[in-house]
């Protein structure tokens, strides 16, 4: 039987200081110790994968057998309309996880098209050897409870999303977004390109842009680049309804 040091070694090799920290920051990661890493990775309840930039992950429909947990990269979550065009409806990066609802489902599919928009390393979880695994494992306990957090994140996530698509008006939208996803200092930096943010707002790029002109020019934020800052938090609640 392998010692801790010994598990501890083998999962340090797969795994980089970056990836390793983002995993342990990350829902799923959240109170794994060393030796829960290694056997999480020696018992097959997860495994590595990498993705090229532009690569298709997975298509809607297809069977699912795994769950992702993004360490490096980011992930495109899309559905295709029927003019061949794609629609974002999530953005996964560093930390995120990926299918983790369906995942737990009896015959689980992807729900959506998956695409690596950059470079993408992932812990692909196998939930069905989570969820089969036999006797009182510590390890396999600890990640199923983590499981339970990400599920949990994932239903807050998709309400807010409901809550945003519930808001007619393009400027309720967008300041629903921003208070959303704005940090402690009212910063908010995105990942995405300005139609990619129209995508996941369900708008057209021209009026979402004009919009945020409108908004600069009133000063309720500035807008550089791809970061917002937020100067009137409480004429932003007022109108994002």
């Amino acid at each position: 039987m392998q010692d801790e040091g010994e598990l501890a070694r083998l999962v340090s090799q797969p795994l980089t200081p970056d990836e390793r920290r983002v995993l342990l920051a990350s829902e799923f990661g959240r109170g794994l110790s060393p030796k829960d890493l290694a056997v999480m990775m020696t018992a097959g309840y997860a495994r590595l994968a990498d993705w090229k930039r532009g690569s298709i992950v997975t298509l809607a429909g297809s069977s699912q057998s795994e769950f992702l947990v993004v360490l490096t990269g980011r992930l495109d979550v899309a559905r295709t309309r029927p003019d061949g065009s794609r629609q974002i409806v999530d953005v996964v990066g560093a930390g995120g996880a990926c299918g983790a609802v369906t995942a737990f489902g009896s015959s689980p599919r992807w729900p959506a098209d998956v695409h690596a928009v950059s470079d993408v390393r992932a812990l692909a979880v196998r939930a069905a050897a989570l969820v089969a695994g036999g006797g009182a494992d510590e390890t396999r306990l600890r990640l199923l409870h983590n499981c339970t957090r990400i599920l949990a994140e994932r239903a807050r996530h998709m309400s807010g999303r409901v809550e945003l698509l519930t808001r007619r008006g393009l400027r309720e939208r967008l300041a629903y977004y921003l208070l959303r996803n704005a940090g402690p200092d009212g910063v908010v930096v995105l990942g995405l390109t300005r139609q990619e943010l129209a995508d996941v707002l369900v708008v057209s790029r021209a009026s979402m842009t004009r919009e945020l002109g409108r908004m600069a020019d009133e000063g309720l934020i500035g807008v550089s680049g791809r970061s917002f800052v937020i100067y009137e938090p409480d004429a932003l609640r007022a109108a994002s309804g």
